[in-house]
């Protein structure tokens, strides 16, 4: 709303804030300018750097106020439509605005008025009012359907953790963004198919244009069709689906390619290749290699959720503070190889990356590249989730074991327990990558053994010449 310096002026030897109220708000605020003294003599302050700080609290606390009205009506208008909705649907009646139910059929239009006027309902406004359409249908701007969007999804987003929250709104407000944009804040109901055509056309030249793929162009439609679906059914409107039909082929699979096991042994895990990564980078991707883990789920592990004193050490991956991917990502993954190292070397778990997975995505990524350890563009470090899958197939594990495991969501029925940790462990014991003893102590068992190799020779010789 403007620097808050152009609010500042003298008065009486004392700094003032003064607004003009802003068009929008001038039918809900009547002063037309708000005055208010600061209470800081100009004497005191020449500057009138004390009087800025004064009055910027005065701005922001002005038009919290004016968004207070704005959201006072709006909630209002929107309670008094659903509230004629409901009565109409009480009279056996569709609510629908005059212009609507005018142009029906003349025996439809006969029949609506007939209703009111039975039973005296005509002589009460409400109802009249409900079945007339004489309440006016509230406007959901776009740029308020986010806003009205965060209200139907309460229960998920309590379940999310500040920065899935922050994931979560990132694509769904840049497809609105684009709309307003492409086509204008125009109020939902107020959409026409011209509208869904032309937010489609857009994300598909740049599809066509290979900057992004099908499936991020399919998924700013989907964020438009969910938003305004739910938002419509919270208020108890009706909106058409201009964007039906818009969603276009996905074309070439994106999906990404899994590291060869012999590419992870004789590159990735070559000697000093992962030594220019922070701690926490390395052993993460050492355990997502080993377990086929998410980053997300390994960076968010608790310290009650990492069992390494058990007879079969292991990872409880778990909705804690944050939303899984699916109901069946919930699982327990036995620790071998390496990814068992890793976790003990972080019993607590891994804080520099918790609920920062865009922070080790790039850390991983970027170390990947200037090691060459990326193969082709297709591969990124979810590779070591698809190679995981790949090893346990040529172990011939059951395919529900690998489910269980990848965290997969399943289409048949689940009964039992599923597989227990030592029939997981036996499995990724069979195909983990086994770590070799420290340089440092190798080198000191070798030279021990090449000691007691020499000693044995001379006792030999000795024994031979009789000395």
């Amino acid at each position: 709303m403007g620097d808050n310096g152009q609010y500042q002026t003298i008065r009486n030897g004392v700094w003032q804030y003064v607004r003009r109220v802003p068009e929008d708000y001038a039918h809900l605020d009547p002063r037309g300018i708000v005055k208010t003294s600061t209470r800081v003599k100009v004497a005191n302050d020449r500057s009138g750097t004390k009087a800025c700080r004064v009055v910027a609290k005065l701005n922001a606390n002005l038009e919290a106020y004016w968004r207070g009205l704005a959201d006072g009506k709006a909630t209002e208008a929107r309670q008094a439509y659903g509230d004629a909705v409901k009565l109409a649907r009480s009279l056996g009646l569709d609510y629908q605005q005059p212009a609507t139910w005018a142009q029906q059929p003349i025996h439809e239009v006969l029949e609506r008025i007939e209703t009111v006027a039975a039973n005296g309902h005509m002589d009460n406004p409400a109802l009249r009012k409900a079945a007339l359409g004489g309440v006016e249908q509230p406007a959901i701007l776009l740029s308020k359907l986010f806003e009205e969007y965060e209200k139907t999804q309460r229960s998920k987003l309590a379940q999310m953790s500040p920065n899935q929250i922050k994931k979560w709104g990132r694509g769904k407000r840049r497809s609105i963004k684009v709309l307003i944009e492409l086509r204008g804040d125009k109020a939902l109901h107020e959409l026409i198919r011209e509208d869904g055509l032309a937010f489609a056309d857009h994300w598909e030249s740049r599809s066509i244009a290979g900057e992004i793929t099908a499936t991020t162009v399919n998924k700013h439609v989907s964020n438009m069709v969910a938003m305004i679906r739910a938002v419509a059914k919270r208020n108890d409107t009706k909106i058409d689906n201009v964007f039906a039909g818009t969603r276009i082929e996905k074309g070439k699979d994106n999906s990404r390619k899994p590291f060869e096991t012999k590419f992870i042994r004789n590159a990735i895990l070559a000697k000093g290749k992962l030594d220019g990564l922070n701690d926490e980078a390395r052993d993460v991707a050492l355990v997502m290699m080993e377990t086929g883990a998410r980053p997300p789920e390994i960076i968010n592990l608790s310290k009650s959720r990492i069992v390494l004193n058990a007879k079969i050490p292991h990872i409880k991956v778990k909705a804690e503070g944050r939303l899984l991917k699916t109901d069946h990502s919930e699982r327990d993954i036995p620790l071998v190889g390496r990814a068992l190292e890793a976790m003990r070397r972080h019993p607590n778990g891994f804080p520099r990356y918790a609920d920062k997975g865009d922070d080790l995505s790039e850390d991983l990524m970027k170390h990947f590249r200037e090691q060459g350890l990326l193969p082709s563009e297709d591969h990124s470090i979810y590779s070591f989730r698809h190679s995981f899958k790949d090893r346990l197939k040529a172990a011939k594990a059951p395919e529900e074991m690998i489910d269980e495991l990848m965290g997969h969501k399943v289409a048949k029925p689940k009964y039992g327990q599923g597989y227990d940790l030592k029939a997981k462990a036996e499995k990724l014991q069979a195909i983990c990558f086994k770590a070799g003893r420290p340089a440092k102590i190798r080198r000191a068992r070798d030279t021990t053994s090449s000691l007691a190799r020499k000693a044995a020779i001379s006792r030999s010789s000795r024994s031979r010449t009789g000395a």
